[in-house]
């Protein structure tokens, strides 16, 4: 199986476990276990991409053996028109990365004018990161009896 990932999906999955790295080292970790992300409607990133890029971007790093947990966040529109503001009710399957950030492509649900804008969905964030921590006692060198 073939999977293609873009920059825009790797250079995300870099940020991502660079950010991970941060805290864990922050926190003393030894190694990360899990990372939770919530991943805006409006990014346009692949979560499927999103994942091979970060085992890439993983690779050789204390977030190796990570397991990615990928949220995705519902993107909000505002009416210009009629003053709502909430989820689409249109489907994003499509769109590729440019055409987002054009305005009065979505329909308002309310009024069903084009003069929307995008007023949420799009930013990734990691939610949690899971680490574990080495203890002292695993530190300790063992006791011998005499």
């Amino acid at each position: 199986m073939w999977v293609i990932i873009t920059l825009h999906e790797y250079s995300t999955a870099v940020g991502i476990v660079q950010t991970a790295i941060d805290v864990a080292k922050k926190n003393n970790a030894t190694s990360i276990k899990k990372i939770e992300l919530s991943v805006g409607e409006f990014t346009m990133l692949n979560s499927d991409q999103l994942t091979f890029a970060f085992e890439i971007a993983a690779e050789g790093t204390m977030a190796e053996k990570a397991e990615l947990q990928i949220e995705t966040q519902k993107g909000k529109i505002k009416c210009e028109e009629c003053g709502f503001k909430g989820p689409i009710h249109q489907s994003t399957e499509g769109l590729d990365h440019f055409l987002v950030n054009l305005q009065n492509i979505f329909e308002c649900p309310k009024c069903h004018s084009n003069r929307t804008k995008i007023v949420g969905g799009r930013d990734v964030f990691v939610k949690n990161i899971e680490v574990e921590i080495e203890t002292e006692q695993e530190n300790a060198p063992e006791a011998t009896s005499p």
